[in-house]
């Protein structure tokens, strides 16, 4: 029998198939130095093979791969590094991915992990749930050691510092007095804050460990004298009050809808009247369809954590149920976007 002809070519197929050696790649290339190099020295294949002593077929698959992705840009046979990587890969930026770069290199989901997810009942998803030694389990059991508090940090801040900065720019604080900034993590959202701000203080609530590494970064950036902690397990402690900004960046992602709304529940006690909530989150589009990124992130929330990412319907209809009113989304950085709402 013969076959008859496809409807359509087998593109996307393809692309999911391979789409992870463009992971594998930067990966490499971040930790053999290959972003340094090529910043300090536009280079041929050849010369990349000698400096960073790999294989001249290797470099050449690397270089080809990394300008796809438009990470490095060719000219003439050389090769020079792009806008985005002199922002986040050069390890001299304050904005470097060193540390999420690590983890990607060490974090190995396989079918049977993300299956085992995928079959899990609904209730696994619930903050009350604390099932193994991933930071997730940290924030629902209420304690975490020191050391992973401290990688916690890190990574929180390679790949939030860019995104902190265009928020405080973003985000009209103006006649705020003082914020709350809710797992915080290293702190990095507070501080662009603060430079953004000058009369606002804040204040860094998370659990104790995190709240100890939030302040090596808050004094490194000389604002010690303008913002604070208030180390708390946001779940089983009671909120300080007395705040008229209240800021969750990265944090309703991590859980299920219930426990999400939990939060923006507590939020709205603990605020002053008058005061606002600030959502910093990548969202998805309304019919929860996309964008492709957005929906690959709540997947990953899906896998390493209990959550997933939002609509804007679905944060406007929970802020709304416990009484916030005036809710506004403004673009972010990047895939990001500021919602928020008044009390």
């Amino acid at each position: 029998m013969n076959p008859r002809m496809p409807t359509a070519d087998d593109r996307k197929l393809w692309d999911l198939h391979l789409s992870s050696f463009a992971t594998h790649a930067l990966t490499v290339a971040d930790e053999l130095g290959l972003f340094d190099e090529l910043a300090r020295q536009p280079s041929t294949p050849e010369e990349v093979a000698r400096a960073l002593k790999i294989n001249l077929r290797a470099a050449r698959a690397v270089l080809a791969l990394l300008v796809s992705t438009e990470l490095l840009i060719q000219r003439a046979g050389r090769y020079y590094v792009t806008e985005t990587a002199q922002n986040y890969l050069l390890r001299s930026s304050p904005y470097y991915w060193g540390p999420v770069l690590s983890l990607m290199r060490n974090l190995q989901f396989t079918h049977a992990s993300v299956m085992a997810t995928v079959r899990a009942p609904e209730a696994a998803s619930h903050w009350t749930r604390v099932e193994g030694d991933a930071p997730i389990d940290a924030w629902s059991g209420g304690s975490i050691g020191p050391e992973l508090a401290r990688d916690v940090g890190a990574y929180m801040n390679a790949n939030s510092l860019a995104a902190a900065f265009v928020l405080a720019q973003r985000a009209d604080l103006s006649g705020r007095q003082r914020l709350l900034d809710v797992g915080a993590g290293s702190g990095c959202f507070s501080i662009a804050l603060a430079h953004a701000n000058p009369d606002l203080r804040c204040t860094l609530m998370d659990l104790e460990a995190m709240c100890a590494v939030g302040m090596e970064y808050v004094r490194a950036a000389g604002l010690e004298r303008r913002i604070d902690t208030c180390p708390r397990d946001m779940f089983r402690q009671a909120w300080p009050s007395g705040y008229d900004a209240i800021l969750l960046s990265n944090i309703l992602h991590d859980w299920d809808f219930e426990t999400a709304s939990l939060l923006v529940g507590k939020v709205y006690d603990a605020l002053s009247p008058g005061g606002r909530i600030l959502i910093h989150e990548m969202l998805l589009d309304d019919s929860r369809d996309g964008p492709t990124t957005a929906a690959a992130f709540s997947f990953y929330m899906l896998v390493g954590t209990k959550g997933q990412q939002f609509t804007v319907p679905e944060l406007s209809a929970m802020l709304g149920k416990v009484g916030f009113k005036k809710v506004d989304v403004t673009p972010a950085h990047g895939y990001y976007a500021l919602v928020s709402a008044e009390k």
